[in-house]
């Protein structure tokens, strides 16, 4: 039997109808992106708050960010944590808050006939929790066994790693918590945390689903209407442009029979003038299986179980990553291939068919993440994150599709050059 080596060929791609957020600004000057969609009787709700992500931890405090946004959902003034739980399971939800780099994230949803309750249940959790201690020592537990877990796991090391040798001191650079850190924090400095980050001012909520406009906006400044106070100043210092740490670093693993590898330097943020094309070129080099380095690395060397490039984007700075797992005697040859690969992309421009295949894999990507309400919040986050213009994503299509070969190698040969490189191997010395 035999099998076809060549993929069909691509049917053309409909119009995509894509809507844009009506925005309003409550008097406590909290955000408003409000999209009405009726496809489902269900309202997809997150809330950005700028200032209370990890970065923001002071040095002596590390991990206070992320266990502040978990232990939110802990307890409040009129409501336990199965209490919670329970409630947003009846409005046929769910409610979580969490840290990321720069910002906090509180993401729900319900079915639409229970909004009201929701929002008002969204409002204890954000305005009046109280940090139980016995939930605080439970969750202190779960994350030192977590810690101590990630600690054997190469993945972890080798990212840890990277972000070092990337970012040096800079906030950028952590990834875990402090373990120290961890045994000392107790309820009021949750609390001090979040009274001084969670503030309306600067923050934004995004709602899409089964609501109308008016209605909604006036429902959400009667549940946080109450909600007060301007964000602290953002002290965060100007991340490098330029990794701190050039060349190869080894993370030892006696006995270990591969080596997690993993590549990357600093790149221009989201909102740069080139990054689409950055990123199209990444996306060639490892965004898949139809990649360079997934055809040569691994499929045609056999250099490694898995292997991909991506980009992690902060709102000031970027970092190109490139990743493989290999046994220990094919990581030397690994890495020869992939700064190959990376050479290629620099030095000669992209063949048409390949920069149109994987143009419509972008774009495909992109017109899948329109299909459910939470697709649709989702990509608007990244537009508040990023400080894209709200109409960024229907102009995507239209803009990716505009990206010539020259534009992409220009865009790799600026800022994925082979000296610019940071590599770090976890597993044994390779010669």
């Amino acid at each position: 039997m035999r099998f076809p080596t060549t993929p069909p060929p691509d049917h053309p791609m409909s119009e995509l109808h894509l809507p844009l957020p009506q925005e309003h600004t409550l008097p406590n000057r909290l955000t408003l992106l409000l999209i009405p969609d009726s496809r489902a009787p269900r309202v997809e709700l997150r809330l950005i708050i700028p200032t209370a992500g990890r970065a923001f931890d002071e040095e002596s405090m590390v991990g206070l960010a992320a266990a502040t946004a978990r232990l939110m959902t802990a307890g409040t003034r009129r409501r336990t944590s199965f209490q919670i739980e329970d409630e947003a399971d009846r409005y046929g939800g769910a409610l979580s808050v969490s840290a990321n780099a720069e910002t906090a994230l509180l993401q729900a949803h319900c079915l639409s006939r229970f909004l009201p309750p929701m929002l008002d249940l969204i409002a204890d959790v954000l305005l009046n929790p109280t940090f139980p201690q016995e939930e605080v020592e439970i969750d202190r537990a779960n994350t030192l066994q977590r810690l101590r877990l990630q600690r054997t796991q190469p993945d972890f090391l080798a990212d840890e790693r990277l972000r070092k040798a990337l970012f040096g001191t800079h906030p950028y650079h952590r990834l875990a918590p402090d373990e120290a850190a961890l045994q000392r924090w107790q309820p009021e400095h949750l609390q001090a945390f979040h009274a001084q980050h969670y503030r309306p001012a600067g923050a934004t909520l995004i709602a899409v689903g089964d609501f109308r406009e008016k209605q909604m906006a006036s429902l959400i400044e009667a549940k946080l209407g109450d909600w007060h106070g301007e964000p602290p100043d953002n002290k965060l210092p100007s991340p490098p442009t330029e990794p701190a740490e050039k060349g190869e670093h080894y993370v030892p693993r006696e006995g270990s029979v591969q080596s997690h590898l993993m590549l990357g330097t600093l790149v221009p943020p989201r909102s740069a003038p080139d990054s689409l094309e950055l990123m199209l070129g990444v996306n060639l080099l490892g965004g898949g299986t139809n990649s360079r380095l997934f055809r040569t690395v691994r499929e045609q060397y056999g250099y490694a179980y898995s292997v991909g490039a991506s980009i992690d984007h902060y709102r000031r700075v970027g970092a190109f990553i490139t990743q493989a797992q290999t046994a220990t005697e094919n990581t030397r040859n690994a890495l020869r291939q992939i700064q190959h690969e990376i050479t290629q992309l620099i030095e000669k421009p992209v063949p048409a068919q390949e920069l149109q295949a994987t143009k419509n894999y972008l774009i495909g990507r992109h017109m899948l993440g329109w299909i459910t309400l939470g697709g649709i919040a989702d990509r608007f986050v990244q537009c508040v994150v990023h400080r894209l213009p709200l109409d960024y994503w229907h102009r995507y299509p239209e803009m990716v599709q505009s990206i010539s070969a020259e534009a992409v190698q220009h865009a790799c040969a600026s800022y994925l050059l082979p000296h610019r490189m940071s590599v770090v191997v976890v597993g044994e010395r390779i010669p």
